[in-house]
C-alpha cells in the first residue's frame, strides 16, 4: 500500500538538532533552546504517545490517496480484454498528409458564362419566343419587338448600303477618294448602331436587303444557355437597359463555400474539390479564395468551379464542400471510433498504461484524414485504444469519474 513519508517528533530528535545547528545559531537562542528543555522533562513524565495509533492514522490517509489513484482510470483482466476484442495503436507521425474540411456552400450559376440580354432602344414586345428555364442554342430568337428608332435605322441603313454598293463598284478612282471614304464611313457606322441595337448578321443582311418590316426587330440569344430569368411581357414597354432574360451556361456551375475563419488557413487555387447535393457527388477545383470576411456572416468566400454536363445541379440549391488540404506536418491521427467525450464533453482518448490500465485523456481535433481524425494536445508513440474505446467511456461514465478532480 502506497502512503506518504512523515517525520514524527520526539526529544531525542529535538536535541539532535539543536546539536548540529552553528554556534551562533545556539547562542542567540539559549533562552529558547532552555525553555524547550523543560518543555520536554515536563513531556517525559506524561504517558507516550501512542505509535500504533498514529501510524493507524497515517495508514488511513494512505489507503484513501490510493483509492484515489485508483480512480483516474480502468483496469481490465486480460480476459475482458479478450471478451471485448481490445484494440490498441500507438500514434506515429504521418509525412506528407492531406486532410479534408467540410464546409456549407450554395450553388450559384458560373458568372463568366452567364448573359444578360438587354433591350438598347425604347421598345414594345409584340411576342416571345422563350420561355423560362428554356435551353437556347446561339441564334435563337428571344422575343420580337417594336421601335421607331429601329424604323429610323433601319430607312438608313438600307439607304447607306445602296449608296455604299455604288460606289465600290465604280472603284475610289472614278467616284473620287472623299464621296468614297463618305459612303464606307456611313454605311460602316449605320452597321454599328446596328449591332449596338442588339441585331445580328442574318437581322443586318434582310435590312440592307430591303426584307425587315420597319420598326420590327428580333432579339437573338448570344450563346448557348438556359432562360433563367425573363421578366418582360408581351405588349409591355421596355426603356432602353432594361433586362429582357438572362440566360447562364449551366454546364459548368460555381459552388460559393463559407469557410469559418481560422488564422493561417490558406486556400490555394486548384485545390481538389467534392461537391455534396443529397446523393450526388461531383468533382470540382477551387477557381477563387477570398482575403476578406463576409461582413454579415463573418465567413471566408471560397469559389469551386464544378462541371454540371448532365444537368444535374441548378443554382440556389444547397450543398457541402469537401475540400483537400495539405496536413499539418507530422500529424497525429486516430480512427473514428477511438474518439469519445468526456463528463465536460470534451474530446478524449483513452491511453494504454500498461497493459490493461487505461487512462482518459483529453485531446483537440485539427481536422480529418479521410476516414481518420488529426488530433493534438497529445505525444507521438502513445498508446491508445481503438476498439473498445466506447465501453471504457461507458465504464468511466458509470463510476462518476470526473476527468478534472472537480
Amino acid at each position: 500500500m502506497k502512503t506518504k513519508p512523515f517525520f514524527k517528533k520526539s526529544p531525542l530528535a529535538l536535541a539532535l538538532l539543536a546539536t548540529l545547528a552553528s554556534p551562533a545559531w545556539a547562542e542567540d537562542n539559549h533562552a529558547h533552546a532552555h525553555n524547550e528543555s523543560n518543555e520536554t522533562a515536563q513531556h517525559a513524565q506524561q504517558p507516550a504517545p501512542d505509535d500504533n495509533a498514529d501510524h493507524d492514522s497515517h495508514d488511513h490517509g494512505g489507503a484513501s490517496e490510493d483509492a484515489h489513484e485508483e480512480e483516474a482510470g480502468l483496469a481490465l483482466t486480460a480476459e475482458q480484454r479478450n471478451m471485448l476484442n481490445l484494440q490498441v495503436i500507438t500514434l506515429q507521425p504521418e509525412e506528407n498528409a492531406t486532410r479534408t474540411l467540410t464546409v456549407p456552400a450554395e450553388i450559384t450559376s458560373n458568372q463568366y458564362r452567364t448573359w444578360v440580354v438587354p433591350v438598347r432602344i425604347d421598345s414594345q414586345v409584340q411576342s416571345r419566343s422563350a420561355t423560362l428555364g428554356q435551353h437556347l442554342k446561339k441564334g435563337e430568337p428571344i422575343a420580337t419587338l417594336f421601335s421607331p428608332a429601329m424604323a429610323q435605322l433601319q430607312s438608313d441603313l438600307q439607304v447607306a448600303a445602296d449608296a455604299w454598293r455604288r460606289v465600290n463598284n465604280l472603284g475610289r478612282r472614278t467616284v473620287g477618294n472623299q464621296r468614297y471614304l463618305d459612303a464606307q464611313g456611313q454605311y460602316q457606322s449605320l452597321r454599328a448602331r446596328a449591332r449596338g441595337y442588339g441585331l445580328d448578321d442574318d437581322a443586318i443582311a434582310a435590312i440592307e436587303a430591303g426584307k425587315s418590316e420597319k420598326g420590327i426587330y428580333t432579339l437573338t440569344a448570344p450563346d448557348d444557355g438556359l432562360v433563367l430569368e425573363d421578366a418582360f411581357q408581351q405588349g409591355q414597354w421596355l426603356t432602353a437597359g432594361s433586362s429582357l432574360v438572362t440566360l447562364v451556361d449551366e454546364s459548368e456551375l460555381w459552388a460559393e463555400a463559407a469557410l469559418p475563419p481560422s488564422p493561417g488557413l490558406q486556400i490555394a487555387t486548384g485545390t481538389p474539390a467534392r461537391v455534396i447535393v443529397g446523393d450526388t457527388t461531383v468533382d470540382g477545383q477551387v477557381i477563387q479564395s477570398g482575403h476578406r470576411l463576409n461582413p454579415v456572416t463573418r465567413t471566408l468566400s471560397v469559389r469551386v468551379a464544378i462541371p454540371n454536363a448532365g444537368h444535374l445541379l441548378h443554382p440556389g440549391m444547397f450543398a457541402d464542400v469537401t475540400l483537400s488540404l495539405a496536413a499539418p506536418e507530422n500529424a497525429l491521427t486516430v480512427p473514428e471510433e477511438a474518439l469519445t467525450r468526456g463528463p465536460d464533453g470534451d474530446w478524449q482518448l483513452f491511453v494504454e498504461e500498461e497493459p490493461g490500465h487505461y487512462k482518459p485523456v483529453e485531446i483537440q481535433l485539427n481536422g480529418q484524414l479521410e476516414n481518420r481524425r488529426i488530433v493534438t494536445g497529445i505525444a507521438p508513440d502513445t498508446r491508445v485504444v481503438t476498439r473498445g474505446a466506447f465501453f471504457l467511456a461507458s465504464e468511466m461514465a458509470k463510476s462518476g469519474f470526473d476527468i478534472h478532480n472537480h
